[in-house]
């Protein structure tokens, strides 16, 4: 078998071509891309002109009072239309005479007699760019660069006119015997120059044979940049523009022209066909914020979720990020003083408390309030000294949103941007334990119960979650100060859907795999203290939430609800004949069971 040698890379994408721009000068005159034709636009006076009418035909043709001149109105893919006006005054599409011609025929001539007063000058047939505006108002002329799409009717300036001609894989021809100064392509798909990565532009220089130039030519006065800027090519015949030096949603007419080339001191000018696309700013906005959790697990995170979403801004016009540059940039830190802007200096990056993000999304660990025994203990158990970084210090915690480091790591164009929003972190509060000194064990035909009391004569405060119906769970924005807050506040227990209830689970491990047996009580809206435990047997953790409950047919369920943080709160152990409860977080603190008979009515 012969060898062979890897594939080539697929060859880079054609450049778009810039559009030619048709106007009427003082003098009457048609100009095409600033050049005088020296074809006069109107008729001379004393006799009346009839304006050619140009329209757009059912066939996508340009057609000349009413006949079809056989040439596409919308260009070929790489190329766009070149309408001239020839030297036998008619009108020329791409080289090709159209057989019409450019100004209105002679007024017939009136019959002998006393001369009249000038005849007045006919009026202006509408531009083709006017005739294009009503030809796509209605919203159903197809997209010619998206063939599964319709053009939007509300894509209605100049440059969109130009755009709709122009084909999708268009580029800019180099003029020989000029120097030429060309920007690249980033993506041709997207028709975009400027570079997601760090919101540059490359630009290559030609020189007069349409090769590249050398390293070291100096290119200056760059339409649209500042006039003090000079760039230098590279190996590779090329220079950079950072995104800082790119016009900031300037109108085409002040980004396209020639500039000033400077090869082995000499100063030349170049093709007039120069264009510097300007830059693209970027944001973000957030859309969205309520309380959730992870999972369903006694251990799981309780977060405040945060929805947002990237836009860009080109040519004036923001829009969402298109998918494929959607990136996971957004990153949070805590404000220091929710009083002053958010900014590099009013942020705390060291404590971001981010959980888990998307492209679109953000969860920030809610600081947690520690019981008594857990915050003595922190030094003697690891799993507890793992909750010490998130406790709450006792005042309100706020998120600050940032985004983009300028360093070409993110889809950013060179940016960082700060949002304004200020973003309340609630602290949550812990599930109450058992009560002390009212749970029991009882055993039966070797079936072993817990039974007893849950302590829910103190039940902390809470904040409604997402679990709540819609429009009481979620965040509300001060439109002033940029604050989002639960609207209604930290609220007392009492407060609580009455479907709520004390969910208690025994498990083999804290974390990983391994049988469970749960149980609860009714809701504490109806008293609910009582809890009995059936199959509960020594070596088991056991751990408490507070959950909605819902009583079926054949069973009861309990749901997560997340407005308290669950947690593994005993061990259940055995030594010799005596069972005891060992505190989670202390655990050289044992609380001694009593063998005891469960009443029968204990969970009526």
């Amino acid at each position: 078998m012969a060898a062979q040698g890897e594939a080539g890379k697929d060859g880079a994408n054609g450049k778009d071509a810039v559009p030619p721009t048709v106007t009427i000068g003082d003098n009457d005159h048609w100009f095409v891309n600033g050049v005088d034709t020296g074809k006069k636009a109107t008729g001379t006076d004393g006799k009346d002109g009839v304006s050619p009418t140009i329209t757009i035909g059912g066939n996508g043709n340009w057609f000349v009072d009413g006949t079809d001149t056989g040439k596409k109105a919308v260009g070929a893919d790489g190329k766009s239309p070149e309408v001239a006006i020839g030297e036998n005054g008619n009108w020329y599409i791409n080289g090709t005479d159209t057989g019409k011609p450019s100004f209105g025929k002679d007024g017939k001539d009136g019959t002998n007699g006393t001369n009249g007063t000038n005849g007045a000058n006919g009026t202006n047939g509408k531009s083709a760019y006017e005739l294009w505006k009503e030809y796509i108002a209605s919203g159903e002329v197809d997209n010619p660069h998206k063939p599964d799409q319709k053009w939007p009717a509300d894509r209605n300036k100049q440059t969109d006119f130009w755009d709709f001609l122009t084909g999708r894989s268009s580029v800019i021809e180099i003029q020989v015997g000029k120097y030429n100064v060309i920007p690249d392509y980033w993506n041709s798909q997207l028709r975009e120059y400027v570079i997601p990565t760090d919101g540059s532009v490359l630009f290559t220089v030609y020189d007069k044979t349409g090769k590249k130039v050398a390293a070291g030519v100096q290119v200056s006065g760059l339409p649209g940049v500042g006039a003090t800027e000079t760039f230098t090519t590279d190996d590779n015949g090329q220079f950079k523009v950072a995104w800082d030096k790119l016009p900031d949603n300037q109108p085409l007419s002040r980004r396209t022209g020639s500039v000033t080339v400077t090869v082995g001191g000499v100063q030349e000018t170049s093709a007039n066909n120069t264009l510097v696309p300007n830059r693209i700013n970027v944001r973000a906005t957030v859309s969205m914020v309520y309380l959730s959790n992870a999972s369903s697990d006694i251990n799981a995170t309780r977060y405040a979720n945060i929805s947002f979403k990237f836009e860009r801004q080109i040519d004036g016009e923001w829009d969402d990020y298109p998918s494929s540059l959607n990136s996971y940039m957004m990153k949070a830190a805590k404000i220091k003083d929710i009083n002053l802007p958010v900014n590099e200096q009013n942020l705390d990056k060291d404590k971001s408390q981010t959980y888990d993000y998307g492209y679109s999304y953000l969860r920030i660990r809610r600081p947690l309030v520690l019981t008594p025994t857990e915050k003595a203990n922190v030094a003697k158990n690891d799993t507890i000294n793992g909750l010490l970084k998130y406790e709450w210090d006792g005042n309100e915690f706020y998120s600050g949103l940032y985004f983009g480091d300028g360093a070409g790591s993110y889809n950013d164009y060179g940016q960082t941007v700060y949002l304004q929003d200020k973003i309340h972190i609630p602290e949550i509060y812990p599930t109450p334990g058992f009560k002390e000194g009212a749970v029991f064990l009882e055993i039966k035909q070797g079936v072993t119960t817990l039974w007893g009391e849950i302590d829910t004569d103190q039940l902390p405060d809470f904040y409604k979650t997402y679990a709540y119906p819609s429009g009481q769970d979620r965040f509300t924005k001060d439109p002033d100060t940029g604050i989002w807050k639960f609207p209604e506040g930290k609220l007392p227990a009492s407060d609580l859907a009455k479907n709520r209830a004390v969910f208690i689970q025994m498990r083999t491990f804290v974390n990983g795999t391994g049988g469970t047996v749960h149980t609860g009580t009714v809701p504490l809206s109806e008293g609910g203290k009582h809890f009995m435990l059936t199959s509960a047997y020594p070596g088991n953790w056991i751990g408490l939430d507070i959950r909605s409950r819902t009583k079926g047919t054949n069973q009861i369920t309990y749901s997560a609800t997340y407005e308290y943080r669950s947690r593994f709160a005993y061990y259940l152990l055995k030594e010799g004949e005596q069972y005891f409860l060992v505190d989670f977080a202390d655990r050289t603190k044992r609380i001694p069971l009593e063998i005891k008979e469960c009443p029968a009515d204990w969970m009526d």
